[in-house]
């Protein structure tokens, strides 16, 4: 920097004035920056209605994905479908192999925690007996939530979220050449710091099956990957961070899309568009005067712009696996300078969320070794354009997971490895003359240039050190190891599970405990906690006293 900056000071947009984008993308980064392993399992059975790997309509226990994004969820079953292969290690529930190829547009079979309680739902309770002579299900849930935790203002513990949601789901029978289904909610109460009302139709496409071929067309959530929670193939799906629930495909956020296949069994080849960029939803969260989120940089809805990926599927009898290739914008934009002001008090800086185009080439895998253990597995290498010094853009990488899942009769145990290795790494560090954005109140624009660019370059740097932490690249290589219980008794109507993580580079961990309890065959409550620690200068902790929280939920299907 200039002689001339050397009397500024930039104040480090720090812990007080991380912006909206650090406490608010801790949702969905908490899994790629502390590797937590939500508990995934797809769904149970095989139903005659072709419904792809996130097919809602079947149950909302179910598996996660994620790349970047979604938060952990205290409970095994309490994720949404994902094409996550049942290994062949169990024998009441073994996976469909190459018979899956013909059969629909999905391959997911019952998960490890298919049958757990968490998820408060029962798939069989439609209540639909006069619907189903009209060809089609009407069914769905009410639900109430409260989440109470620590405030990160000065003061006693909050009330983080309280709000009571209807889900209204429909299901047209499937027919000669296809079937339908739309998913609408309504929730009104708390979610962060105001109440609202929300109006939200998460779902609504139509399956059409022409021979050989499948086809989805219309608004659904896309999930891929096979290992437990963390998938790093997975970077379809954006979520919703504003969403505080115990479940945690609430998170997610469907799209407009064409998902097909081409059935040719063994092999199954998957193709998805998705012409219209969906970024991460952020919460509201207090920051300083002087930071300003600024308008988004999205792409625009031209088809140039759409996102396109294809998987090859290979299905036998004793292993599953696929290898896949995605292009286009990532759902988790990074930070990145507008604009500053000078001669104003006070000064603001105005910071921009930004998306930017990635290419990811990954592979997956599930599979047994006898009754021992089953096994999955996956991997991705993503490559982001970077093009001059964008440093909104994340490093090349490659992520790896390595998990084993068993279960000892009542008991289901999943363990599994996570890593990440970053190519060129360079550690973020702030300008060691700090800018203080009331000196630029004292000036007059416009600014000298070699001033201008000095100032800018600090910002940049700052912004630098931020986009690491977000995008989990704070160390060139990352270890952490996570574990999933959970105990099912009373007849299955009562469940304890707890998920654990630790990063054994950042030193972060989280703990999620949860009990469950069937009270009925259509109404189920639990309750449960979110606990997350992190040493000063991580992700969690900037997040521990935001999103720490109990919680307890009522829930009646119907």
């Amino acid at each position: 920097m200039s002689s001339i900056t050397q009397c500024l000071r930039i104040r480090p947009l720090g812990r007080q004035t991380a912006t909206a984008s650090l406490v608010g993308l801790a949702f969905c980064l908490v899994r790629s920056v502390a590797f937590a392993a939500q508990p995934a399992q797809p769904e149970s059975g095989t139903s005659t209605v072709p419904s792809a790997p996130n097919d809602t309509a079947a149950t909302e226990a179910a598996p996660s994905d994620q790349t970047a994004v979604d938060l952990p969820t205290p409970s095994a079953a309490d994720a949404n479908e994902q094409d996550k292969s049942v290994p062949a290690s169990r024998s009441a529930k073994t996976s469909r192999g190459a018979t899956a190829a013909s059969a629909n547009i999905s391959d997911s079979e019952g998960g490890l925690f298919e049958d757990a309680l968490a998820g408060g739902e029962n798939p069989n309770d439609t209540g639909v007996a006069s619907a189903k002579a009209a060809n089609f299900d009407l069914y769905g849930y009410v639900r109430t939530d409260l989440f109470a935790g620590p405030s990160p203002a000065p003061g006693g513990p909050r009330m983080q979220a309280a709000y009571g949601e209807l889900a209204l789901k429909l299901k047209v029978s499937p027919e000669r050449y296809g079937s339908a289904y739309a998913e609408l909610r309504l929730r009104q109460g708390l979610e962060g710091v105001d109440p609202e009302q929300k109006l939200d139709l998460r779902e609504a496409y139509v399956d059409g099956h022409f021979g050989p071929v499948d086809l989805r067309l219309g608004k659904q959530i896309i999930v891929w990957g096979r290992a437990d929670a963390f998938n790093p193939t997975n970077n379809l799906t954006a979520v919703d961070l504003r969403v505080r629930s115990p479940v945690e495909d609430d998170r997610r956020i469907g799209s407009v899309a064409l998902r097909s296949y081409l059935n040719l069994a063994p092999m199954r080849l998957e193709y998805v568009w998705v012409p219209l960029y969906t970024p991460v939803e952020l919460p509201s969260v207090q920051i300083p005067d002087f930071i300003a989120l600024g308008p988004t940089d999205y792409p625009s809805p031209e088809l140039s712009h759409g996102l396109q990926a294809g998987r090859l599927h290979l299905l036998l009898p004793s292993v599953e696996a696929s290898v896949s290739y995605l292009y286009g914008y990532a759902p988790l934009p990074g930070l990145a300078l507008n604009d500053f002001t000078v001669g104003v008090d006070p000064t603001v800086i105005t910071i921009s969320r930004t998306a930017y185009r990635h290419h990811v080439v990954g592979l997956d895998f599930s599979t047994a070794i006898g009754d021992l253990v089953a096994v999955r597995g996956e991997a991705a290498y993503r490559r982001p354009e970077r093009k001059g010094a964008r440093v909104y853009v994340p490093r090349r990488d490659l992520q790896y997971v390595l998990g084993l899942d068993r279960s000892f009769g009542p008991v289901s145990v999943i363990a599994q490895y996570v890593g990440r290795y970053v190519f060129n790494f360079r550690r973020e560090r702030s300008a060691q003359e700090q800018l203080d954005p009331s000196i630029l109140s004292s000036w007059e624009p416009p600014l000298p240039a070699t001033l201008e660019q000095s100032v800018v370059e600090a910002i940049d740097q700052e912004l630098a050190v931020r986009n690491q932490i977000l995008f989990a690249q704070t160390a060139k290589v990352q270890h952490a190891l996570s574990a999933r219980l959970e105990w099912l008794t009373l007849r299955e109507t009562l469940s304890l599970s707890a998920l654990g993580m630790l990063n054994l580079t950042t030193k972060e961990w989280l703990v999620y405990p949860k009990i469950s309890y069937q009270l009925s065959d259509r109404m189920s409550t639990a309750i449960g906690g979110e606990i997350y620690q992190g040493p000063d200068g991580t992700l969690l902790g900037l997040i521990d006293n935001t999103l720490t929280a109990g919680y307890a939920e009522l829930r009646l299907t119907y």
